[in-house]
């Protein structure tokens, strides 16, 4: 006989069936499981509205200032192989610019970005102190899109809105070296742009008594890279000829020199250029290039001009000459012709010529505007000095002219941001400063007189050779007329 017993935690979870004498537990059917609904995204209506919204955002100009929307930098971190590094308060990028224009494409909600890059950066750089490159960039159009994401991209960069008056993001600086830019923008006002002092004090820096100069025939421009100031001019007083080149080092005031020998005839004037850690030496019939540590090897190149005192400026890595051309018996008041020097051949080119006779005239250019100012009609009796300056396009070919204080020649220019400096020549008035100096705005295309005052030299005795800047200080190379030595002032800019 055999006993069974079965255990359970309750009678009513047990059923006997009584035909099989099989006892069977119920099994629980599961609780119905409830799908919450997921929830809607935004419809392509909304999408839309948000990517108008943003394109808005940026080109609408509030200001009412009856100027395009233009942003500019706030902060800005420079990232690549080395970490990252803050470079907010680097001149290098502070006076860039971005504008946003609508393209109306049906679709897509796109746009074209201008970027006034202007001053170059290394993208390579470990220190703020390494930032800064001497080449300056025209402006770059680039196409983009707003995105489903309400993002504005294109391959070198993505941006988005931050806050309900910034857009930040990333731009691409070099994808070979993965460098970029991690910024953010706001709207560029009044109070971002420099304004043109009226008074400047310069304070005594160097003297260089073995640099001989006369007649704007010196050589003069300085280098962020190397903080250093360069000078350049023809020595008379050797054989086989020399065109003499130096570098002051501003921090170790060591000053370095090399020279460029040549045969044949060539005019006195010097102009120079840094280009990609080159130093290009312009002289009236020939170009000369040197790493801008003067310790390489020279290459000069000659080319079919000659020209006397030509001016020159400098953008894209290209050089442009500004006149320079001699009278001739049949025709004694040559055009003002524009000319590139080309980088491969080294030969000038044509760009453009105005039919007006206008010689020893200085230029500068800002974005893509070349701005040449005042000069002398040639062979003029009395002298008949030239009281305006044009702005010439190199995109686009427009010309417009604009007004000067006063008739001058022998001029010199730089530029620094929205500003260029400039000088010229008065005619001589015995014991009176015989020069001319002013600042452009080129937002508003007027020049302001500004009264400068000198610390080591009298005012009376003075020609101004050149100007230039290095890291936010103004550098005045002036004659010594007296002696024809070269003496060097300063100022800091940030303290006007």
């Amino acid at each position: 006989m055999f006993i069974f017993i079965i255990a359970c935690s309750s009678n009513e979870d047990i059923v006997i069936d009584n035909d099989d004498d099989q006892i069977t537990e119920e099994v629980e059917e599961p609780e119905e499981e409830i799908v919450e609904p997921l929830p809607e995204g935004p419809s392509e209506q909304e999408i839309l509205q948000s990517k108008n919204d943003l394109l808005q955002l940026l080109i609408e100009n509030t200001l009412n200032n009856g100027v395009k929307k233009t942003w500019h930098i706030s902060s800005a971190s420079l990232i690549n192989a080395t970490g990252t590094l803050d470079i907010t308060a680097n001149s290098s990028i502070l006076d860039d610019e971005f504008i946003f224009t609508s393209s109306n494409s049906s679709d897509e909600v796109s746009g074209i970005l201008t970027w006034k890059k202007r001053k170059g950066i290394n993208h390579i750089a470990d220190a703020n102190s390494s930032i800064a490159n001497d080449n300056y960039s025209s402006p770059v159009e680039l196409d983009f899109i707003i995105n489903d994401n309400i993002e504005i991209v294109h391959p070198e960069f993505t941006l988005i809105k931050d806050t309900e008056n910034k857009i930040s993001g990333e731009i691409i600086v070099d994808e070979a070296t993965n460098s970029k830019l991690m910024v953010s923008l706001v709207q560029k006002t009044s109070d971002d742009y420099k304004i043109a002092p009226t008074n400047i004090n310069f304070k005594s820096f160097a003297n260089f008594n073995n640099i001989t100069s006369y007649g704007k025939t010196t050589g003069f421009v300085g280098s962020n890279n190397t903080n250093s100031l360069y000078l350049s001019y023809r020595d008379d007083c050797s054989y086989p000829r020399v065109r003499r080149v130096y570098k002051y080092d501003i921090n170790s005031q060591v000053l370095d020199s090399t020279e460029i020998t040549y045969t044949g005839s060539e005019f006195t004037s010097s102009r120079l250029h840094l280009i990609d850690d080159q130093l290009v030496v312009v002289g009236s019939g020939r170009v000369s290039t040197m790493k801008n540590t003067l310790d390489s090897e020279i290459s000069t190149y000659p080319y079919a001009s000659n020209l006397s005192r030509a001016g020159s400026a400098a953008v894209d890595s290209q050089v442009y000459l500004l006149g320079g051309d001699l009278t001739v018996l049949d025709n004694p008041k040559v055009p003002f012709k524009i000319r590139s020097l080309n980088n491969s051949t080294y030969d000038l080119q044509d760009v453009f010529t105005i039919e007006e006779s206008r010689t020893i005239a200085e230029g500068e250019i800002v974005d893509s505007d070349l701005y040449v100012f005042g000069g002398l009609v040639e062979n003029s009796n009395p002298y008949e000095l030239i009281k305006t300056g044009f702005k010439y396009n190199l995109d686009n070919g427009s010309l417009d002219y604009f007004d000067l204080p006063k008739g001058i020649f022998e001029t010199t220019a730089c530029r620094y941001e929205n500003l260029i400096f400039v000088s010229g020549k008065l005619p001589f008035v015995e014991n009176e400063p015989n020069f001319f100096f002013g600042v452009l705005n080129v937002e508003t295309n007027s020049v302001v007189e500004t009264s400068i005052n000198f610390e080591s030299i009298d005012p009376s005795l003075v020609d101004i050779e050149g100007l230039t800047i290095v890291n936010d200080t103004l550098y005045i190379a002036v004659e010594n007329i007296s002696n024809s030595k070269i003496v060097v002032e300063y100022v800091d800019l940030n303290s006007l």
